[in-house]
């Protein structure tokens, strides 16, 4: 495989690997020495926990499951102080994320693929207990304390995970409750005038046969930031955040969980505002002219999960699930200067409709198998006022747009035993989607009233469908070495535009994206099992893939405005690498490491030449890397001190398909540390959490629109600092 670098860009990324690994040293220099010390008779050390993961759709176990999956336990979480989906950067190889638009989106890309537009179906499927979550607005803050671990599958999901999971899966799993009596509350203060509170109770209501459980977060601080044109604090936090269950277990046979989950994120979009053409600005500060700080998020959703064993080899398992999602409003600035330059404000309102039947069977100890149907409804509404200029006159408009979206879904898949140590996984997907469209546009004076509108179509259809095969071959090589070879497929819906600005982009509907994957992956445990190692090379190679065009020529017709169309051919391909170790007793060692190329083979052009054929694609670090220890110690008076540290590296990535120089992300390297103290009396801990210790202004997207006169970056965190306090009943 080789390495290529382009426009002179080595030394540059020797330098920036180079600082990684000096940050780093201080996490792996202890581990290495501690590693010399340690032989495999030391009686103070123990063996890595053997972690579980449920990708399969059952249970099994991580170093034998032939999927690129990469876990984070509670445990992680907790350390990590997670708040957002993208502080599993932090934890697992080849992810990274499109996270400037604001606090409440995390719109996931996994080896260099995935979606911005949260009007467009994503390429990255997130999931809540087996509940789908339709586009990135679903997929902001998810930091309850009944998180049991996230579950990341790299690669096309196809076959058990659905069309909209091209590039990947990530499985968001909280505890169920149990006969088991737990509870506890925690309270935080920090910089920024920081607070959070947290808390979690589950046990037994009927023993043996009703539990329950609740679990609660809320978080608030002031800005990183100020609108130096309002004096507001912008880039603040204000949310909060629950989940309740009861599970019914009235036999051996019967298990049923009634979950219902809720957040208000009252959180500002201030995030990608500061201008970086417009004088002596600092990071995280503004000159928008309108007011920031409007903005108001509600999620919430109930599911019911059954599952019957029909005997002792069949069970049928049912979800059924109810979502809505609002945001209204929603302000937004993209270029942060005194005047309209790309402004707007929007309001969108989503309800979806789940349902899931699956079949999981074993028909012998060589055979198992799993079958199911599904259905989905998505009802999406979205306002968009905008208002748009360079010094000049304004043009100010109002976009509607409305989806109703059906899918449904027939899949199978078994695994086979040939022998001791040869395995098949194979199976496939038929799944059909259907959209109705409406969309208008309304052009408006300065109250933003309507003065005449522009188009107006209703119930335009687009209608898809196909099957994604998946096949899998593994090899047990020895008892500590597992291999596995896999081609996959999987497909992305296209369908109409958001926010058209006229009816030739409104009559625009784009065909699936579709990817055909190959991979090679190796798991390992040696040193009884103290010392796991997984790496994995992988191929895709895209075709029709989505992108956002300006201003194209489809069949001779020009079409004015962005449309979202099937562009062009691309491909990743790569390697990852991920490490675990249990150094001693009480030290642990992760390391992770992604490569990725990535390339657009071909790319459509209205004008007759090819700008982006041969560029990287968007939000497609090269790579990325990230090291972390945890050291946990014993006091003679029972006492327990524990202590973590993490560095992070993303390499340099562009915002867009141009590549424009003005438009890349610099790479960036992130330093967080964190130590707990849990008294012996097993009621009271302390901790205290530092993010980016090294207090950088990491830039995280940058926007550049020469039309609008815009150049604006958003930045990562300032250092920020958390002390908290715990009590267990």
């Amino acid at each position: 495989m080789e390495l290529s670098v382009r426009r002179g860009q080595a030394p540059f990324r020797r330098k920036k690997l180079a600082a990684f690994l000096a940050q780093a040293a201080f996490v792996t220099v202890p581990a290495v020495s501690q590693a010399q010390q340690a032989t495999a008779t030391d009686n103070q050390s123990t063996a890595l926990e053997v972690v579980k993961v449920t990708a399969e759709r059952r249970e099994t176990e991580l170093q034998k499951t032939p999927v690129s999956v990469g876990v984070v336990s509670s445990a992680d979480l907790e350390k990590t102080g997670f708040q957002h989906l993208f502080d599993i950067e932090k934890n697992v190889a080849g992810v990274s994320f499109f996270k400037g638009a604001s606090n409440q989106q995390s719109s996931i890309f996994i080896r260099g693929v995935g979606t911005t537009n949260q009007g467009y179906t994503q390429a990255v499927g997130v999931y809540i207990d087996d509940v789908p979550l339709a586009r990135s607005v679903a997929a902001g803050q998810w930091d309850l304390p009944d998180l049991e671990r996230i579950e990341v599958l790299r690669g096309p999901q196809g076959t058990l995970y659905g069309q909209n999971s091209s590039a990947g899966a990530v499985r968001i799993i909280s505890r169920k409750p149990t006969d088991e009596k737990v509870a506890w509350v925690s309270a935080g203060i920090g910089n920024y005038e920081a607070r959070e509170y947290k808390g979690y109770v589950s046990g037994p209501l009927v023993e043996e046969r009703l539990s329950g459980s609740v679990a609660f977060s809320y978080n608030e601080r002031d800005g990183f930031g100020r609108n130096l044109s309002t004096g507001d604090h912008i880039n603040g936090a204000d949310t909060i955040s629950g989940r309740a269950k009861l599970r019914f277990t009235p036999s051996d046979d019967w298990d049923a969980i009634l979950t219902v989950d809720g957040l208000v994120d009252k959180s500002d979009n201030g995030t990608n505002t500061t201008p970086l053409n417009y004088g002596n600005t600092s990071p995280r500060d503004s000159w928008a002219i309108q007011d920031l700080t409007k903005s108001r998020l509600e999620r919430s959703g109930v599911s019911l999960n059954v599952t019957k064993e029909l005997n002792d080899t069949l069970s049928l398992r049912s979800i059924t699930s109810y979502r809505t999602y609002e945001h209204d409003p929603d302000y937004m600035d993209i270029g942060g200067l005194p005047r309209y330059s790309n402004t707007w404000h929007q309001t969108i309102e989503q309800d979806l409709l789940f349902q899931e039947f699956q079949l999981l069977g074993e028909v012998n100890d060589a055979l198992s198998y799993t079958a199911g149907v599904l259905f989905q409804n998505e009802k999406w509404a979205n306002d968009n006022w905008s208002y748009r200029g360079n010094g000049g006159p304004i043009t100010r408009q109002l976009a509607r747009t409305r989806y109703d979206t059906d899918d449904i879904a027939l899949y199978g898949q078994f695994d086979y035993r040939l022998s001791e140590r040869w395995t098949i996984t194979a199976g496939a997907r038929y799944w059909k989607t259907e959209q109705t469209y409406d969309a208008s546009a309304y052009t408006l004076d300065a109250n933003l009233d309507p003065l005449s509108r522009t188009f107006a179509v209703s119930d335009f259809e687009k209608t898809s469908h196909g099957v994604t095969p998946r096949l899998t071959i593994g090899y047990q090589v020895t008892p500590e070495a597992y291999l596995y070879a896999s081609y996959t497929e999987g497909a992305k819906f296209g369908g109409y535009n958001r926010s058209a600005a006229n009816s030739q982009v409104a009559s625009v509907a784009a065909d699936p994206e579709e990817v055909k994957a190959y991979e090679i992956g190796l798991k390992t445990n040696s040193f009884d099992n103290r010392l796991q190692i997984n790496a994995a090379l992988f191929y895709n190679d895209y075709s029709d893939y989505l992108a956002v065009v300006s201003n194209p020529t489809i069949n001779g017709t020009t079409y004015g405005g962005s449309v979202l169309m099937n562009a062009a051919k691309a491909e990743t391909y790569g390697a990852e690498l991920e490490v675990r170790a249990k150094i001693t007793r009480g030290l642990d060692w992760n390391f992770s490491f992604a490569y990725v190329e990535s390339e657009f083979k071909e790319f459509f052009d209205p004008y007759g030449n090819s700008p982006y054929e041969g560029n990287q694609l968007p939000f497609a670090p090269k790579y990325q890397a990230a090291t972390g220890l945890s050291y946990t110690h014993g006091l003679s008076n029972g006492d327990e001190v524990s202590l973590y540290g993490s560095v992070q590296f993303t390499d340099r990535q562009f915002s867009d398909q141009v590549n424009n120089p003005r438009a890349a992300i610099p790479s960036r390297t992130t330093v967080d540390l964190g130590a707990d103290y849990r008294f012996a009396d097993g009621h009271w801990s302390a901790g205290i959490k530092v993010r980016n210790l090294t207090d950088k202004d990491h830039i995280i997207l940058k926007s550049y629109i020469p039309a609008y006169g815009i150049e604006s970056a958003a930045y990562d965190e300032p250092r920020t600092v958390v002390a908290s306090v715990r009590y267990d009943f």
